[in-house]
């Protein structure tokens, strides 16, 4: 069988579509990874064959039987559309996905997070790939306080972009003066098996591969949102009690460290979310793996 996968510029689901894609070549199938340029050193890497070509020149071209593709890439999207063949799409955490519907959607967001659920959807763990493990510098040394991992701190020159980078390090100020660890990191294809082993709080943005990533390896999150949609990930983490979600509002104010050093040592020191999201990581650890759904798709008509 020929599998061709589309996926956009999120690096999380292109990471979470290449597991997939390597299960399935494994199994003996034909597999061709679209995707922008920037990622094709980690599709490569992972042992698969990247495509060049825009994807819907290359599936009219190729003719695969198969497609699996990212509901939030337009171009992705259009290809599958017109394939005219069974088509499945990873089912995304905060965005509407575009249309038309997939044959099949996958959803690998954990049932507490997710807002809206498809009763016909095939569930999945929400693990992304890896490149081999390489050490983290500040891991080096054995530490015995509780590690916090800051992620996803804004670099734009706007003004919007330097005013949420200041709240960023206002936070890393706040855990630094807690006594605890910090490990700041930057990119967007995080050793998340390496650097959440052993955290206890992870503070990012709000996107899906961050919210996927703590969720995964049971660590409770605080939530700076980037925007609406990553406010309303947060909030979710809040209803779950797994995390916090603070607004612009809540970092103002001369009173405004004193209530975050409140709210980090509640996160660290457990309460009910600490044990909360531990809980959820050993559920996640129980779902279905990519390989798993691999008769599933074998099996969907043609």
């Amino acid at each position: 069988m020929r599998v061709l996968f589309s996926a956009g510029l999120g690096m999380p689901a292109v990471l979470r579509m290449v597991l997939l894609a390597r299960e399935l070549q494994a199994a003996g199938h034909e597999v061709r990874f679209c995707g922008p340029a920037r990622t094709r050193h980690r599709v490569v890497s992972a042992g698969l064959v990247p495509v060049l070509a825009a994807p819907r020149r290359f599936s009219r071209a190729w003719q695969p039987d198969l497609v699996v593709h990212d509901p939030l890439c337009p171009e992705s999207t259009a290809m599958a559309a017109e394939s005219g063949v069974p088509t499945i799409g990873y089912l995304p955490y905060a965005h509407a996905p575009l249309s038309p519907r997939p044959t099949v959607w996958i959803d690998p967001c954990p049932g507490p997070l997710r807002e809206r659920p498809d009763p016909d959807a095939w569930h999945v763990c929400c693990d992304s790939y890896e490149l081999p493990p390489q050490p983290v510098p500040q891991l080096t040394e054995l530490s015995l306080r509780p590690r916090v991992c800051v992620t996803g701190m804004p670099t734009g020159t706007r003004p919007r972009d330097r005013h949420r980078a200041g709240l960023f390090r206002r936070v890393a100020e706040g855990v630094e003066n807690l006594g605890l660890q910090l490990v700041v990191l930057t990119g967007d294809a995080q050793p998340w098996s390496v650097v959440l082993q052993g955290s206890v709080v992870m503070v990012h943005g709000g996107d899906e591969g961050s919210v996927y990533a703590a969720a995964r390896y049971g660590v409770s999150q605080l939530v700076l949102p980037a925007g609406e949609e990553e406010w309303r990930a947060g909030k979710r983490l809040e209803q779950a009690g797994i995390g916090l979600c603070l607004s612009d509002d809540d970092l103002a104010g001369a009173s405004s460290m004193l209530r975050l050093r409140f709210h980090l040592a509640e996160l660290v020191n457990g309460g009910r979310v600490l044990p909360a999201a531990a809980e959820l990581g050993r559920d996640i650890a129980r779902m279905p793996r990519p390989a798993d759904l691999v008769p599933r798709i074998e099996a969907l008509p043609r």
